[in-house]
């Protein structure tokens, strides 16, 4: 059962983020490196200020566990798959954040039916906010033409830092919910 309630700044802040990617996808699109660089700096803002606005107002709620990240996704998936389609994103790191985000939302809707939602944790977080500013970079400084730093597979160290916390963080939300639900992993 979900409690608290829905419509908080905080929340209002988290489901903001999801605009703002799509501002910042017709932007990119369009080929304005300027208002991709505002919007999306506005969305790593919104992901910034919405759980710290929760917690000074008093109003944490179990829908601010579930729009934040839910916010979060969409607008990376947004995000990436207009990089993806103008060639500014390597398809392996597109299908490793597909599937890690779909995993994720199938095992919320297995695990987390009769429980309350599982806070973000600090891999999430940095996973997050490493790959944002990933496509940051990649959206800007590639759209200009700038020299573009491949040394493996298709990306640089900080595509690679940033696929290693999303592995990261994928791995400690498996452990989290197999915890939860109380499942040996020993044989």
């Amino acid at each position: 059962m979900i409690t608290g309630r829905f419509f908080t700044a905080a929340n209002i802040v988290s489901i903001i983020r999801v605009p703002l990617a799509v501002a910042a996808c017709f932007s990119l699109w369009n080929g304005h490196s300027g208002y991709t660089l505002l919007f999306v700096i506005l969305a790593i803002l919104s992901d910034a200020v919405d759980g710290k606005l929760a917690r000074v107002t008093g109003t944490v709620s179990d829908w601010g566990k579930i729009l934040d990240p839910l916010a979060d996704k969409i607008a990376l998936a947004l995000f990436a798959v207009t990089m993806l389609l103008m060639n500014l994103l390597p398809l392996w790191l597109f299908v490793v954040l597909a599937a890690r985000d779909l995993l994720i939302v199938i095992g919320g809707l297995l695990f987390y039916r009769k429980k309350k939602p599982p806070s973000s944790n600090i891999w999430g977080k940095l996973a997050t906010m490493f790959l944002s500013f990933y496509m940051l970079r990649q959206a800007v400084f590639l759209q200009f033409q700038f020299p573009r730093a491949d040394w493996f597979l298709q990306t640089d160290g900080l595509g690679l830092l940033s696929m290693a916390l999303v592995v990261l963080s994928f791995a400690t939300y498996v452990h989290a919910a197999i915890s939860q639900r109380g499942i040996s992993l020993e044989a």
